[in-house]
């Protein structure tokens, strides 16, 4: 069964084509590479690489990764803080109806121009390209949560309110680990929505999403109840833990509210399954589990405490003997480049180094990299197993703390 991790929606796309919770329009071409950092939570434990003596490090690909030299943290002039609440009492339960009054001026609309950039016959032309998705008021003074994946590579974005009011939007910043992004509008008077405590849902329980369904359909509810909850699913990819709903998710959802009986926001809509033999299945990021992610989003624009190693990096495969008597093919991670200051320089990574093993586990590839540095924060330290002209080291590294150059 596939899950798939909601694209952005197409404007006036007939509904019997739409599988995904917000398809994208075309995205075609290749990007040369991921930020090394703590993209994606998925750790792969893979067997360990043979000995393999006098190997030739042959390059796989052009494919070039990057983590930012360690920078100081900013403490902004004024923290914003959003929270679950734990109290309701003589909060509801409510009616659908009088939950879709409570909540629906919470939820806005984004609309987005993208670039789509297209290859073939040895000519690339770009174009844009527009898409839509949803997004969650979280303060009155217009910084609104939303999926990572609705605003991802946006030239411009546009942000509906439920009245109809229309505004240009500013990216602050992003976490496509959790696939989260806050944006923010210049308005005031805003209805910012309540977080609940998703720690506290139960299956059965009714709750209603509410969203800018088609990228047309701005402030539609539908009504459903909890599947599951702490579903451990792979979106694209990425392993997420989330909770599971019946209620209709549509393409231009993503970024949209998951609200309980007492009007409380409990789920950011994130994903569905795109096969065609089920029915009902949604889900949404559990609000308790990412509020260190929007609180650091908000203030500084991204989560702190993230892991950083700071090289570049090419996929390799090791081969043994010349010419056509090679034989073997052990791929592994080579260093192309440090970065100046970077965990990797002060630990005594250099170019050239070929990483093998990341404590105990192999390192097979960039995204084995990037998925292993995942499970550690700044400050942590491990065991790196290189290879350096032949011979095998093991270095021991601190990571850094991963701050992004833009949002």
């Amino acid at each position: 069964m596939e899950y798939n991790q909601p694209n952005r929606a197409k404007r006036g796309v007939g509904v019997s084509v739409l599988i995904a919770c917000t398809a994208m329009a075309v995205v075609i071409g290749l990007f040369a590479g991921v930020i090394l950092m703590n993209s994606t939570m998925q750790n792969k434990n893979l067997s360990q690489a043979a000995e393999l003596p006098a190997a030739t490090a042959v390059p796989q690909a052009v494919e070039v990764q990057q983590t930012e030299a360690p920078v100081s943290t900013a403490v902004p002039e004024q923290t914003l803080t959003v929270s679950p609440s734990t109290s309701f009492v003589n909060e509801g339960p409510y009616t659908r109806a009088q939950v879709v009054e409570l909540c629906a001026p919470s939820v806005v609309g984004i609309d987005g121009i993208f670039e789509t950039t297209v290859s073939y016959w040895g000519r690339t032309q770009t174009y844009e390209q527009p898409g839509s998705g949803s997004g969650v008021i979280i303060t009155a003074d217009g910084y609104i949560a939303t999926c990572a994946h609705v605003v991802d590579g946006a030239k411009k974005l546009t942000v509906t309110l439920n009245d109809d009011t229309s505004y240009e939007a500013t990216l602050i910043g992003t976490d496509k680990r959790n696939d989260l992004a806050i944006i923010k509008i210049d308005a005031t008077g805003l209805t910012p929505a309540a977080l609940g405590d998703s720690d506290m849902l139960t299956v059965g329980e009714d709750v209603i999403a509410i969203g800018n369904p088609l990228g047309e359909l701005c402030g539609t509810a539908t009504g459903g109840m909890i599947s599951a909850v702490k579903r451990n699913i792979t979106v694209e990819g990425t392993e997420m833990e989330l909770v599971q709903t019946d209620a209709a998710i549509s393409p231009g959802n993503s970024g949209g509210g998951l609200f309980n009986a007492s009007g409380r926001l409990i789920g950011i809509v994130n994903a569905k399954v795109s096969d065609s033999d089920a029915e009902g299945l949604g889900f949404a990021i559990p609000v308790n589990s990412v509020v260190k992610e929007i609180n650091d989003l908000l203030n500084y624009g991204y989560v702190t405490g993230r892991a950083s190693l700071g090289v570049y990096t090419q996929n390799v495969t090791l081969t043994n003997g010349y010419g056509f008597f090679s034989y073997g093919g052990t791929r592994c991670v080579q260093i192309t480049d440090v970065v100046k200051g970077s965990a990797a320089e002060q630990a005594g990574l250099k170019a050239g180094d070929l990483i093998l093993e990341v404590d105990g586990k192999e390192v097979s590839s960039n995204a084995d990299l990037s998925d292993i540095i995942a499970g550690y924060n700044a400050g942590e330290s491990a065991e790196f197993l290189i290879r350096r002209d032949s011979e095998r080291i093991t270095i021991r590294v601190t990571f850094a703390e991963y701050v992004p150059t833009e949002p």
